[in-house]
C-alpha cells in the first residue's frame, strides 16, 4: 500500500515538471535588450590625420678650434642655453699672440720702406739734385777748356820753360855751394818736371778722358734731378705696396689665428654636444655642437611622412599635437612648417615628408625619439555633437534614433552614454544635416537641439530558441548582443 502511494507521487511530480517545463519551453517570452544612448552636447570637432616621426634638432653647427692645442677654458655643458657672443672654450694661445706681435712688426717695417720711398723725393732732395746738377756743368765746363788743343800745347810749353828755368836755378845754387839753396832749387826743379809730365799726359789723351769723365757726371745729376721732378716710379711703389699687403695678410691671418682659439656662440643656441673636456689636447675631431633657439624658443622638430591620399589636406600653420608613446598623457605642440612637394616611392607606395616645428615642447620631448602626430586640418568649435555611433543612415538620408518619449527615460542620468530602458521598438528615426566628423563625434548642423537623446547602439531581442537574437531599426546602426535564455538541464 504504501509503495502505491509512493508511485503515485512520484508520477505526479514527473508529470508536473513535466508539464511545467513544457509551458517555459513553448510558452517563453522575447527577452529584449535595452538601447545605449546618449545626448546630444556641445563640445569641439577635430579632422585629423595621425601620423608617426622622429624628433630632431632642425639645425645643427659644428664648432672647432683652428688649430689644435689644450683646452685651458670650458664654459658649458651639454643642454646648457648659450647667448651670442658668448665664450664657450678656449685653448692655449701664447704662441698665437707671439705670432701676431712678429707679424706686426713685419707690417711696420713694410710701412716704413714704403714712407721712405716717398720721403727720398722731397724738395730738399729735389735742390739737392739740382745743386749736384749745376757742379757738374761747372766741371764739363773747365773739362772742355781743358782739353782745347792749343792750351794743351801751351800748357806744354810752359811747363818746359819753368823746367828749364828751374834748371838754371839749380846749376847756380850748386855753384854757390849753399846747401839750402841747392835744396830748395831742387825741389823747384822736380814740381817743375811734375807740371811737364801732367802737361804732356793731359795732351796725350788725359785731358779727354776728363772731359768724357765730366760729361757723364752731368748726365747723371741730369737723371737724379728728372728722377726727382717725376717721383718714385710705379714699379718702386708697386713693390713697396705688395710688401706691405703681405705683411697685412699675415698679420690678418695670426689674428684669425688667435681668434680662433676662442670659440663663441655665434647665435643664440642649445648645446647639443660639449665635446670637449677640460685640459685635453684636441684632435681633428673635437668639436662642440649647438642648435639655434628659433624665435619660439624651441630648437625642435618632428619629421614625418605622409601618404599621398592624405597629403592634399595638410598645410602650412595647420596645428600639430605632438605625443609620445611612452607618455601618452603628456602632450607638446607645434605646426607645420614644411610640406615636400616631391614624393618618395617605396614598393609602390608613394609618401611625403612633411617638417612640424615645435612650438611648445613637454619636458619629456628629446631629439632621437619617436613621436606620435595628430595634425588638425579641419575644426569645429562649441558646436552641439552626437557621438559618431549615432549616425544612423535610412535609404539616402542620414539621420539619428532618438527615444520616444526621450525626455522622460532620461530623468535623472548625465550627459554621457547609458543604457536606456527603452525597447527597440519605442525608436523614431529623424534626419539630420551632419558636418564634420572625427570618427568619435560629428557635428550636428540641424535637426537635433542640445540634450536631445539619441541611440548610439540598438538593442537586440532573444528567446530560449536561440542563442542570439538581432533587432535593429534604420541602416547602419550597431549591433550588440545579449546572452540567450538556455533551457533548464533535464533531470
Amino acid at each position: 500500500m504504501n509503495k502505491k502511494w509512493v508511485s503515485i507521487g512520484v508520477l505526479s511530480v514527473l508529470v508536473l515538471g513535466g508539464g511545467y517545463w513544457g509551458y517555459t519551453k513553448f510558452t517563453a517570452k522575447p527577452v529584449v535588450a535595452a538601447n545605449i544612448t546618449a545626448k546630444a552636447k556641445i563640445g569641439d570637432v577635430s579632422k585629423v590625420i595621425t601620423a608617426t616621426g622622429t624628433v630632431n634638432f632642425p639645425h645643427s653647427i659644428p664648432l672647432q678650434f683652428s688649430n689644435n692645442g689644450q683646452v685651458v677654458e670650458l664654459n658649458i655643458k651639454d643642454g646648457d642655453t648659450v647667448k651670442k657672443g658668448q665664450v664657450l672654450a678656449r685653448i692655449d694661445d701664447a704662441a698665437l699672440k707671439t705670432n701676431v706681435v712678429q707679424q706686426q712688426a713685419n707690417l711696420t717695417t713694410a710701412q716704413t720702406k714704403l714712407q721712405s720711398l716717398k720721403d727720398g723725393y722731397n724738395a730738399q732732395t729735389k735742390a739737392e739734385a739740382q745743386s749736384a746738377l749745376a757742379k757738374a756743368q761747372q766741371s764739363l765746363s773747365t773739362a772742355q777748356q781743358n782739353a782745347d788743343p792749343v792750351y794743351l800745347s801751351n800748357q806744354v810749353l810752359l811747363a818746359n820753360q819753368n823746367v828749364n828755368q828751374a834748371s838754371d836755378v839749380l846749376a847756380k845754387a850748386q855753384q854757390s855751394g849753399d846747401a839750402s839753396s841747392i835744396q830748395s832749387a831742387q825741389n823747384s826743379l822736380n814740381q817743375a818736371l811734375s807740371e811737364l809730365t801732367t802737361a804732356k799726359t793731359l795732351q796725350n789723351g788725359g785731358a779727354a778722358q776728363a772731359l768724357v769723365a765730366a760729361q757723364a757726371d752731368v748726365i747723371a745729376a741730369q737723371f737724379k734731378v728728372d728722377k726727382q721732378g717725376a717721383g718714385p716710379t710705379a714699379a718702386d711703389l708697386q713693390a713697396a705696396n705688395a710688401s706691405i699687403a703681405q705683411a697685412q695678410a699675415q698679420l690678418d691671418s695670426a689674428n684669425a689665428a688667435l681668434a680662433e682659439a676662442t670659440i663663441l656662440a655665434p647665435t643664440d643656441a642649445v648645446v647639443i654636444d660639449s665635446g670637449l673636456q677640460l685640459y685635453q689636447y684636441t684632435t681633428d675631431n673635437s668639436m662642440i655642437t649647438i642648435t639655434p633657439v628659433e624665435g619660439t624658443g624651441s630648437s625642435l622638430e618632428v619629421a614625418a611622412t605622409i601618404d599621398q591620399a592624405d597629403i592634399a589636406q595638410v598645410k602650412i600653420g595647420q596645428k600639430v599635437d605632438i605625443t609620445l608613446d611612452a607618455y601618452p598623457d603628456e602632450h607638446s605642440s607645434g605646426i607645420v612648417s614644411l610640406v615636400a612637394l616631391q614624393g618618395t616611392t617605396t614598393s609602390n607606395v608613394t609618401t611625403f615628408e612633411v617638417t612640424v616645428a615645435v612650438e611648445q615642447a613637454s619636458d619629456t620631448l628629446r631629439s632621437g625619439m619617436n613621436a606620435n602626430l595628430n595634425i588638425i586640418v579641419e575644426e569645429a568649435k562649441n558646436v552641439l555633437t552626437v557621438p559618431s555611433e549615432a549616425v544612423k543612415t535610412r535609404g539616402t538620408e542620414k539621420g539619428v534614433m532618438v527615444v520616444m518619449g526621450a525626455g522622460d527615460n532620461t530623468a535623472g542620468k548625465d550627459d554621457s552614454e547609458s543604457q536606456s530602458g527603452t525597447q527597440p521598438n519605442d525608436a523614431q528615426f529623424i534626419p539630420v544635416e551632419f558636418g564634420l566628423d572625427d570618427g568619435t563625434n560629428v557635428e550636428v548642423k540641424s535637426g537635433l537641439t542640445e540634450g536631445q537623446e539619441v541611440i548610439t547602439i540598438i538593442g537586440t531581442t532573444a528567446t530560449n530558441k536561440a542563442a542570439t537574437g538581432g533587432f535593429s531599426l534604420g541602416g547602419g546602426g550597431n549591433r550588440a548582443a545579449t546572452g540567450a535564455v538556455g533551457a533548464p538541464p533535464r533531470n
